[in-house]
């Protein structure tokens, strides 16, 4: 019997209020489960020139970066843009999951880029990492993953790690609350990032940029998401 569009939606919903109901029950460890395990292919290093990646190589160049690490970098495609754009840099990426960054690293290895680094790693777990080693700390739909029962200790890990700001692709939602109270349909977490990152210590500004539908053809991105710069004082 076929489905029509009513039973689509009904599906859909269903689901939806499933994989929300997991993710709030379940927290990070949810999401962290299921990105680790996931079977990945070259999609991601396919996706170098995905426009939101123009977007946010402009605003990472405004700091004159030396040294860059990217959470939940996958297979690195955001590292290969900045390894073009900045190829004396030191660059370095983690993803939880090690067959994305297996591909990573044999990619970068067949395009000769030698200062790229990949390894394993979590965001909720960044105690390894020196403070202040990296100019710039960058997230691409990451924090989206990251549940309130960790979001603070993740962003403060962040902050310490990070020399002149941290530049993130993320869900933005004002007022959500900087703890992450609001969550899309989808499952997948919105936050106020002003709330969150401007009372820290050390947080000079935190600048919005609107990613517009021409940028990313999504309804969801479209809507709400935004590159966040959270700039540092002293930088």
């Amino acid at each position: 019997m076929p489905k029509t569009p009513l039973m689509k939606r009904i599906r859909n919903k269903s689901r939806d209020v499933r994989h929300n109901l997991s993710a709030r029950v379940g927290g990070t460890e949810h999401y962290e489960k299921e990105w680790s395990e996931k079977d990945y292919d070259r999609f991601y290093w396919e996706s170098v020139d995905h426009p939101h990646r123009d977007l946010l190589m402009t605003k990472i160049s405004a700091y004159s970066p030396v040294s860059l690490l990217e959470i939940g970098c996958s297979s690195g495609p955001n590292l290969l843009r900045a390894a073009r754009a900045f190829p004396t840099a030191t660059l370095r990426g983690i993803d939880i999951n090690s067959k994305s960054i297996e591909i990573g690293r044999k990619m970068f290895a067949e395009s000769g880029i030698t200062n790229v680094e990949l390894g394993v790693g979590k965001a909720d777990d960044l105690t390894p990492i020196a403070d202040k080693s990296f100019d710039i700390v960058l997230t691409d739909a990451v924090l989206i993953y990251i549940g309130k029962d960790k979001i603070d200790t993740v962003a403060r890990e962040m902050l310490r790690i990070a020399r002149k700001a941290i530049v993130m692709v993320e869900y933005y939602e004002s007022g959500a609350g900087g703890g992450g109270s609001f969550i899309m349909k989808k499952g997948y977490w919105a936050r106020d990032y002003s709330a969150l990152f401007k009372p820290m210590k050390g947080v000079s500004d935190v600048v919005l940029t609107k990613i517009t539908r021409e940028i990313w053809d999504d309804d969801y991105w479209s809507t709400y998401g935004n590159v966040i710069e959270v700039r540092l004082k002293n930088a």
